[in-house]
């Protein structure tokens, strides 16, 4: 079970590179080979590789095509340039012979269309493995069978200095079953490390068709060549016993194996010695790395230092740098290298973290609760900062516990047979603690193990998503805990003594353990002690690009948000805001970071204030409503959008038109058609007499014509102009008929202090209302009242004095993207002190929770494609 749960947790932390790759995908069989000579190609920027697979069966022999996970394999790949042979030789009972059968061949590859289908001819018939026959009629096949066989409950790791302790194996009697099984995974032949396990032999094996499985009496081999390597030696994977010998399954019998197998390698020259050059690769598109981040690549088994200075490079935009530990028994892996940012189910508020994963399990023999760490990951997103230093720095564990007697009736339960258990196992289901029915999960009584999950968007509220299934019933080849915890916490450097739960996990037997308040219960009686991570998160940012520090919280119906969590990114792209947008009677307000290219209109100065309106006709009332869609602040010197100036935000600029020239220009006499101009594909650009029916043709409209305009330069009345006629209403979406939206700026700089116009977008019904000069009109009768700005002067002045930049470029709408960056930031906590004396010393900063900040809560990383699964289970070859 813990090599499954690696290769689980590799492929949901799954790293990208920086390109796509190409690779044939298509299959055939023996009979038809000619339906692999494909011309589908497909191109991904997953961790992928290309492969050619070749199973082969009695009566046939099946190919594909296609690309598998970079870590999809049990044991590493070090190099995804290969052939790969699963081969066995198998005693024959008629012709009491052994023989050898080759079951599969991979070749597998990492350039563009390396896997082309001219190469399934020159894949190897086997590498042509054997052992002596005498060895094998002593060693493996005996007298043809045995009564009893070592068994290991779990598999049993060692190595040359810590040898594998089969205390914990005894000798088992195996009724009618007549030979015995053991498997090794090798991690290194030559020093001797491996995990084994041993066991009586499947039953089927002496049943009427156990020589379709491959007999009982066998030695399977998976050996490895690595083709840009020497190709005269070869990589031992894994290799499965099935023998009939007292004492067959030994821990020494891997070794014996070993030393008495021989392979013959064959002819691999129809594979180049080195990989293709870029110019010998077929032709491929590249673009270069937008906003790159470098981030170090290597990993290490069972090491305390892992030195690492290979590095790989991807983008900012998407990826962050990451170090993980994964912990097995007494050993670990760890691997250091970049994980997307999408890689968690839930958003990931800063950097750096970390991030750990803890079981607590039920020790059936001895009774007793314990807890053990399965992995850590520390994420950060700065140039090179997960670096080998900080691997002795991780932490070994949250020490996160539950009473004993909490886990005793809520999970272990009575040792009653049967239980009541929510049924809710294909997807998720959300809401708050309550929002359950029997519809939705309905009890169904279990006889096995109740699972049940449970990721919190938002603990404070009492909402989660959460789902629960009773688990199928053991089988001798899996066998579930019945009993166990698992619980993800993680902890960002801004507040370092607190941990956010990301996912809980429950394996229960106890009745009504499927309970959703049983997340809220497990709340309230966890503890948590994380230690000291001050030594970790002693760097929280790349010190050789300058910082912004900006306020970042968001709150719900909270007039003054209040506000104590800051954040710090980029100050070349990004500036501080406070944004105040209005849903009706409610209002969502965020503070936090804003892209410098975030406006479609170019922003020229610091501090400013844009407010967005909306004059609207009311049907009923037959009168012009004005509203306030949002107000934003923005300003550029660290700590300037402090939560303070939020009662300050002016409600409205009381923007407004005379009715008579809304009802001519926008409402319309109501007639049913109307000419308007169409060019919904992109903006037009020029002076208002710019267009000409080739750019914008005048057809007629039954529906709301949509006319928008952001001015570039409003001084020469340089407009972009776009104009097309709606779609129909429908049963889910019904447009407003008559309304303008007009957005417009004040530079607090500027002693004047008037009302720049960015945008203006038309909704009308009016006869040519798309006509480009209407906003010259609209614009003659616009009033315009900003009102007192005066509690900001303070704030200007003090910008006046910050040594930042006071200029922003420009690339998309602010009425479309007045969000926050969507890029995760590295945190600190600052003082509440006044944006007028602005803090630059972090040593001044407190660190308290911000109660107004809702953090997210997300599960472990991120699923898988059930397809993916399928193709990695193929090329695991999981033959036990």
């Amino acid at each position: 079970m813990i090599i499954i749960r690696s290769l689980v947790l590799l492929l949901l932390v799954s790293i990208i590179p920086c390109s796509s790759l190409d690779c044939y995908e298509c299959g055939c069989d023996q009979s038809d080979i000619t339906s692999c000579n494909c011309d589908v190609i497909t191109s991904s920027t997953e961790n992928d590789y290309c492969v050619i697979l070749e199973q082969r069966y009695t009566d046939t022999t099946y190919i594909q095509l296609n690309r598998v996970p970079r870590n999809a394999s049990w044991v590493y790949i070090e190099d995804p340039y290969y052939v790969l042979t699963q081969e066995s030789i198998r005693y024959n009972l008629t012709t009491e012979q052994w023989f050898l059968w080759t079951s599969s061949v991979v070749f597998g590859c990492d350039w563009d269309r390396c896997n082309s289908p001219d190469l399934i001819s020159a894949l190897p018939n086997s590498f042509k493995l054997n052992i002596s026959t005498a060895w094998l009629n002593t060693n493996i096949y005996g007298t043809g069978s045995v009564s009893s066989c070592i068994h290991c409950d779990t598999e049993v790791c060692g190595n040359a200095s810590n040898p594998n302790d089969f205390s914990q194996c005894p000798l088992t009697s195996c009724g009618n079953i007549t030979s015995c099984l053991a498997y090794d995974l090798w991690n290194n032949v030559d020093t001797g490390e491996q995990c084994i396990q041993a066991q009586c032999a499947p039953e089927y094996l002496d049943g009427e068709f156990g020589e379709l499985y491959g007999g009982k009496y066998r030695v399977d081999v998976e050996s490895v060549v690595y083709l840009a390597q020497d190709r005269s030696k070869y990589d031992i994977w894994e290799i499965d016993v099935y023998c009939s010998v007292m004492n067959c399954t030994r821990p020494t019998i891997f070794q014996e194996i070993a030393q008495q197998m021989t392979l013959e390698i064959g002819d691999l020259s129809n594979y180049p010695i080195t990989r293709p050059s870029t110019t010998q690769a077929p032709p491929t598109t590249t673009t270069p790395i937008q906003n790159p981040l470098r981030c170090y690549s290597c990993d290490c088994f069972d090491e305390q230092t892992c030195d690492c200075s290979s590095m790989v490079v991807s983008s900012l935009d998407y990826t962050y740098c990451v170090i993980v530990r994964e912990n097995f028994g007494q050993e670990a892996y760890i691997y250091a290298d970049y994980l997307e940012l999408d890689a968690t189910f839930m958003y990931i508020q800063e950097f750096p973290y970390a991030l750990i994963e803890e079981t607590i399990d039920y020790n059936e023999k001895t009774g007793i609760w314990f807890t053990t760490t399965n992995f850590v990951v520390y994420g950060c997103n700065w140039n090179l900062c997960n670096k080998a230093s900080l691997i002795p720095l991780l932490p070994n564990s949250f020490q996160m516990r539950l009473p004993e007697a909490w886990l005793n009736s809520s999970v272990l339960g009575s040792g009653l047979p049967v239980r009541n258990c929510h049924e809710c196992p294909d997807e998720a289901q959300c809401g708050e603690t309550d929002f359950l029915d029997a519809n939705t999960c309905p009890i169904q009584a279990c006889n096995t193990t109740c699972l049940v999950l449970d990721t919190y968007d938002d603990p404070e509220y009492d909402y989660l998503c959460y789902q629960s299934f009773c688990l199928p019933p053991d089988t001798e080849d899996y066998q579930l805990d019945r009993h166990r915890v698992e619980i993800e916490g993680i902890i960002y450097a801004s507040s370092q003594d607190v941990v956010h739960l990301w996912e809980v996990d429950i394996y229960c037997r106890a009745d009504d353990c499927s309970r959703p308040g049983i997340f809220k219960e497990l709340h309230e009686q966890l503890t948590v002690q994380p230690g000291t991570l001050s030594a970790l998160f002693n760097e929280t940012h790349d010190p050789n690009i300058p910082q912004r520090r900006c306020y970042d919280c968001y709150c719900y119906d909270r007039p003054d948000c209040p506000c104590n969590r800051t954040t710090i990114m980029n100050a070349n792209e990004t500036y501080c805001l406070v944004m105040r947008e209005n849903y009706g009677q409610s209002t969502w307000i965020t503070l936090g970071h804003l892209d410098q290219d975030s406006t479609r209109v170019h922003i020229r100065d610091f501090p400013y204030l844009l407010v967005e309106e909306s004059i609207i006709y009311d049907e009923q009332l037959q009168r012009w409503d004005t509203i306030t869609n949002f107000v934003v602040y923005g300003c550029n010197w660290d700590y300037c959008n402090h939560p303070s100036l939020i009662p300050y935000l002016p409600n409205t600029f009381k923007m407004r038109l005379p009715d008579s020239w809304l009802n001519t220009n926008v409402l319309g006499t109501g007639q049913p058609t109307r000419d308007c101009h169409e060019c919904p594909e992109a903006p037009q650009c020029g002076t208002t007499d710019f267009l000409d029916p080739g750019r914008c043709p005048i057809k007629s409209c039954n529906t709301t014509c949509l006319v928008f305009d952001t001015f570039n330069d409003p001084s020469v009345d340089e407009q972009c102009y776009q104009s097309f006629c709606a779609p129909p209403d429908t049963e889910d979406y019904q447009i407003d008929t008559h309304r303008v939206e007009i957005e417009g700026i004040v530079y607090l700089h500027k002693p004047s202090r008037e009302v720049e116009i960015w945008e203006i977008d038309l909704y009308c019904r009016a006869d040519d209302c798309s006509r480009p000069e209407i906003f010259t009109e609209l614009k003659a009768m616009l009033i315009v009242d900003p009102g007192d700005l005066s509690p900001f002067d303070q704030t200007t002045s003090t910008s006046a004095s910050a040594s930042t930049s006071t200029s922003a470029s420009a690339s998309t709408s602010t009425s479309a993207s007045t969000s926050t960056s969507r890029s995760a930031s590295t945190s600190t906590s600052a003082s509440t002190s006044t944006p007028t004396k602005p803090s630059t010393n972090p040593s001044s900063m407190t660190s308290t929770v911000p109660g107004a900040t809702t953090t997210s809560k997300a599960s472990v990383l991120t699923y898988f494609n059930i397809y993916l699964v399928l193709l990695v289970s193929i090329f695991l070859f999981n033959f036990h």
